[in-house]
């Protein structure tokens, strides 16, 4: 092999790794933008994390000393949001 062709292949190489340069960023923005709502829903989640384990504490806590009225509670508390959930489920689809 011949300096020429070694320049040659050399170059070639080079072009070839800057493509997959390229290509790797267009994958990775690509890669963001189908996760975003992902981590969106996780930053909300860290948002209310502190509330949330002070929540749940003190739930424990209730249902410790009464189980039968913090089931009671409980089963209330997630009939209201399944409720909810599904009222604002209805609504967007009548908005369309």
């Amino acid at each position: 092999m011949n300096r020429r062709e070694r320049a040659a292949e050399l170059e070639y190489l080079e072009t070839r790794i800057l493509q997959q340069r390229l290509d790797m960023g267009h994958a990775l923005h690509d890669w963001r933008d189908a996760t975003a709502p992902i981590d969106h829903g996780w930053q909300r989640l860290m948002q209310w994390r502190a509330p949330l384990l002070g929540g749940l504490g003190l739930l424990t806590a209730l249902g410790v000393r009464r189980p039968r009225s913090t089931r009671a509670w409980m089963r209330r508390g997630l009939s209201t949001f399944l409720l909810a959930n599904r009222a604002r489920a209805l609504y967007r689809l009548m908005r369309r």
